[in-house]
């Protein structure tokens, strides 16, 4: 179904659309699995020292792919979501020069950089650092697909995109896993290669090159670099523990590190599930905003905050009673981090996971401003926490913890400050 045929967003919720929201959940389940699949065999394949260099690719993945290309998935689907509840065109020139300038950045900054990268953050794995370039170029087009698939209703095939990516995940692994030879090139690989794949099968490049050279003359819409430096800046503070436990190790803390990408894992399992409601939040808020629904806005941020604070607690509970456990149950007698230290990281995962309610809100008003500027204070304040006395992995998830806090009461407050002035019914118009 082409964007132009779907059903617009005001219309009735129907069983379909249910189905599809539920595949999207189905989907970024089998994703989160993924993860775990992936970083266990790998961890039990090279063990915690050789399997360092692969979890913190995957750590600088998942943190500047996100900060870089999320708002170029969050800006095509928003602006596709409001444009087919005002039916009106959408122009996505903007948003597509921001995903081609992130990659030329990526690659030069990288091949230039690569000795140092190397040196400072992957143990002086060259090729480790090839790879987060090249799986920094697949998380582009992953991204833009998945902006195209949410900013048009196409919740099945959203979610498809991401079990696809699981799926081989777990396969391309399980098979390394049980070859003969051990290499961390092979399975950096993999984080290259199953994106790429899982964006060409579940999305039409023909509609995604029509998409793109749209240009219907509409208003100018919000300033990307405000939406860039919000997404990078909560990246940053999300995932700054592992790469700076990587920075700060010694030589031989290299097993510490390889634990604590694993501790982290196992600790933001509820993420994993909020990407859930993160996925479908902010298109649906930009509708019910473009409509002028001030009671579904309302509707849709109280359960959202609700269903998110239960997750959270639910969370640090777990990770309180079977922390230890898990960890080596996932990835093996190799890897130890305290009950205390895996709880304060779940802690900094569920008030993460609040911030980005908020986060998502000041989005829907447009105020990406606000919202770079509550990560930013976040990591700020939780910089300098690193050099705290006590044991190093604690130290860094207490500071990880402390910026997530900073971070929820500054958005909060702008979140707040937003509504009461009036902007759910002066709110300015947002071009899609």
């Amino acid at each position: 179904m082409t964007p132009e045929a779907t059903p617009p967003t005001d219309a009735p919720i129907t069983p379909n659309q249910r189905t599809s929201t539920l595949s999207v959940a189905v989907g970024l389940g089998l994703f989160g699995l993924s993860n775990f699949a992936f970083l266990a065999l790998v961890g039990r394949d090279l063990g915690p020292a050789g399997s360092a260099p692969v979890a913190v690719a995957w750590t600088v993945l998942n943190a500047l792919g996100i900060g870089l290309f999320q708002p170029l998935e969050q800006e095509t689907g928003r602006r596709l979501a409001a444009g087919r509840a005002r039916g009106e065109g959408t122009n996505l020139r903007r948003a597509i020069r921001l995903g081609v300038a992130g990659s030329i950045a990526i690659v030069v900054v990288g091949l230039v950089g690569m000795p140092w990268l190397a040196d400072l953050v992957f143990s002086g794995a060259d090729d480790i650092v090839v790879v987060v370039i090249l799986g920094l170029l697949g998380q582009a087009l992953a991204y833009y697909v998945r902006g195209v698939l949410a900013g048009t209703g196409r919740f099945a095939r959203y979610g498809a995109q991401l079990a696809v990516d699981g799926a081989l995940r777990i396969v391309a692994a399980g098979v390394l896993f049980a070859a003969p030879v051990q290499s961390r090139l092979l399975y950096g690989l993999v984080l290259v290669v199953a994106p790429v794949v899982a964006s060409l099968v579940t999305a039409a490049p023909a509609t995604l090159l029509r998409l793109a050279r749209a240009d219907h003359h509409l208003p100018t819409g919000p300033h990307l670099g405000d939406l860039v430096g919000a997404s990078s800046f909560s990246q940053l503070l999300a995932n700054f523990g592992p790469i700076a436990l990587a920075a700060l190790a010694t030589p031989a803390q290299q097993d510490l590190s390889g634990s604590f990408v694993a501790g982290v894992t196992i600790a933001r399992i509820p993420l994993f599930v909020f990407a859930a409601i993160q996925a479908v939040f902010l298109p649906a808020l930009a509708a019910q905003l473009a409509r002028g629904d001030v009671a579904a806005y309302r509707r849709s941020v109280r359960t959202a905050f609700a269903a998110t604070g239960a997750l959270a607690v639910a969370g640090v509970l777990g990770l309180w009673l079977l922390g230890p456990w898990l960890l080596q149950l996932i990835y093996g007698d190799g890897f130890h981090l305290s009950r205390t230290t895996l709880t304060v990281l779940a802690a900094s995962g569920g008030v993460f996971m609040l911030a980005q309610v908020c986060a998502q809100a000041l989005l829907a008003h447009v105020r990406e401003r606000y919202v770079a500027v509550g990560w930013l204070a976040g990591l700020v304040v939780a910089l300098p926490c690193l050099a705290a006395p006590g044991a190093l992995d604690l130290r860094v998830a207490w500071a990880l913890t402390i910026g997530a806090a900073t971070a929820l009461a500054v958005l909060g407050v702008a979140l707040a400050r937003t509504e009461r002035a009036g902007n759910l019914t002066r709110r300015r118009e947002v071009a899609p």
